[in-house]
């Protein structure tokens, strides 16, 4: 099997040792101090470390600590998800630490065929790092960043989105610009100004009505925005636009 996950109680101490396979260790309850190829991290709950095959490893934890054990053989996914040593500790977003629980309900009862249990334990993987690999669907992704994307104009803290689209907020701008080009920030801006373009010439909204209608709080500060990327303040714009259309209707 490309993966296995069970649940593991270590002894306090752990002697270094290094086997053929790559492993991730998810903290469930306590801490464990690691050391990983000379790195030494500390992992807590909320965490995952992120052992590559062949890499010499030990390990202290404090007594009654649980840990979820994923391991990988695949050639494929120890490529993705394990690539340098300074990868060998990554924080969870929330969605990833509460879908990593739900695999560790299962560990020890998995009821699907292997296929299934190798496809919830990839996710499991993909969220815990924040990396895709070609056993995941990639339209899902797909979805759930234009998803994030539609938000953007709404939502002054990118952190808020990144969390509700279960992206970490590096990963968000990764993805994000590799896929339009530009980062969160940029297509927020430019996504709200075409809205406020498009309201100042088809609506009679008052320009504070248009400010908030488009993300922004106050007026004065939409009004700042838009002559700074224009060179015209709102209402100079709408004015031009419809002077424009009058002497050409």
């Amino acid at each position: 099997m490309p993966y296995q996950a069970v649940i593991r109680e270590y002894d306090r101490l752990e002697l270094g040792h290094h086997h053929a396979f790559a492993q991730a260790v998810v903290p469930l309850k306590g801490e464990m101090q690691i050391e990983i190829g000379g790195h030494f991290k500390e992992l807590t709950v909320g965490s995952v470390g992120l052992i590559a095959p062949e890499t010499l490893h030990d390990s202290e934890t404090t007594s009654g600590s649980r840990f979820l054990i994923i391991d990988v053989s695949d050639r494929a996914a120890i490529s993705q998800f394990f690539r340098h040593a300074n990868d060998c500790h990554q924080e969870l977003s929330p969605l990833a630490l509460k879908y990593l629980n739900f695999v560790a309900s299962l560990a020890d009862t998995f009821v699907v065929d292997e296929n299934g249990t190798a496809s919830i334990l990839n996710t499991a993987l993909e969220l815990a790092t924040g990396r895709t690999t070609d056993f995941l669907n990639q339209r899902t992704v797909t979805k759930r960043l234009q998803s994030v994307k539609e938000q953007l104009p709404t939502h002054n803290k990118i952190s808020d989105i990144a969390k509700e689209g279960g992206f970490s907020v590096s990963s968000l701008q990764k993805k994000l610009k590799a896929s339009y080009g530009k980062s969160p920030k940029q297509l927020q801006l430019e996504m709200r100004l075409d809205k406020a373009l498009t309201l100042l010439r088809s609506s009679d909204h008052s320009i504070a009505a248009i400010a908030f209608q488009v993300g922004y709080e106050n007026a004065s500060s939409f009004t700042n925005i838009f002559k700074k990327h224009f060179g015209l303040t709102p209402s100079d714009y709408r004015a031009q636009y419809r002077a424009s259309k009058a002497s050409h209707g």
